[in-house]
């Protein structure tokens, strides 16, 4: 079973979308973002065919990047997950994957920092202490994991990580 963690794409900057005294939650994404994460989304077409899910955090720029990849797989299913905000810990996505993609071969999940790089941490090494992993903004990880029923941390396998400067003309 594989396991796509991809951190959303480049979103308006906070200082000036606080002044607009919105939630940041509703920040969006830039075209320029979007683009670039199309662009990187689309250089890995191969590895997202026949994905059957894509869990997204409810925070409309991780929700923006997670339908970006939907449209690039086909129309893949989209859900939202509450522990994919972002200062989670990632026992709790661990455990919602558990319970939830059971049935699943390929998944992707779209955060944010810092939870992401502590998920994929946690996945590989079962510490909660310490990322080790960056992940720029776009960034996309596969992991191997026998199956998401019997997801275990530290038995997980990254299989590469991907920045988008692959995309770079």
């Amino acid at each position: 079973m594989y396991l796509f963690i991809i951190r959303h794409a480049v979103a308006e900057e906070r200082e000036e979308f606080a002044k607009k005294s919105t939630d940041d939650s509703l920040r969006p994404l830039t075209s320029k973002g979007r683009k670039k994460h199309q662009k990187m989304i689309l250089s890995l077409e191969k590895e997202f065919e026949k994905l059957d899910l894509i869990v997204t955090s409810p925070y409309l720029r991780a929700k923006q990047s997670a339908q970006i990849v939907s449209e690039l797989t086909d129309g893949t299913k989209i859900v939202e997950s509450a522990e994919l905000v972002p200062h989670a810990p990632p026992q709790a996505l661990f455990k919602w994957l558990k319970t939830h993609c059971c049935a699943q071969k390929k998944v992707a999940v779209v955060g944010h920092e810092p939870h992401i790089t502590s998920f994929v941490s946690y996945l590989l090494s079962g510490s909660d202490k310490e990322s080790f992993i960056e992940m720029k903004k776009s960034a996309v990880a596969l992991v191997e994991i026998g199956s998401f029923e019997d997801l275990t941390p530290s038995k997980a396998k990254l299989q590469w990580l991907a920045s988008p400067r692959i995309t770079i003309d």
